[in-house]
């Protein structure tokens, strides 16, 4: 299912948002898929990146929305979990 523009610029000035406050606190959570994926997707409007390295999804948080992040059914199913450092 394809996204209209406003939902995708909506998502594209949240995850600006999310960026800004990280860059200001410096405070990120960083999730990761736990197995390769063939497809990069987001979750909770969060935009993936690709480690090339291993093949995995990242997810780049800030710190105050890992909670709600941490709430979607692919972190809850253990699909997407929280990377240790």
């Amino acid at each position: 299912m394809a996204r209209s523009p406003i939902a995708t610029a909506k998502t594209a000035a949240k995850n600006e948002t999310a960026t800004a406050k990280t860059a200001a606190t410096g405070e990120i959570a960083v999730f990761e898929s736990r197995e390769k994926e063939p497809k990069q997707f987001a979750i909770a409007g969060y935009t993936s990146i690709r480690n090339f390295g291993n093949g995995k999804l990242e997810w780049h948080v800030p710190e105050d929305d890992a909670d709600r992040f941490a709430k979607h059914h692919h972190v809850t199913i253990g699909r997407v979990i929280r990377k240790r450092d």
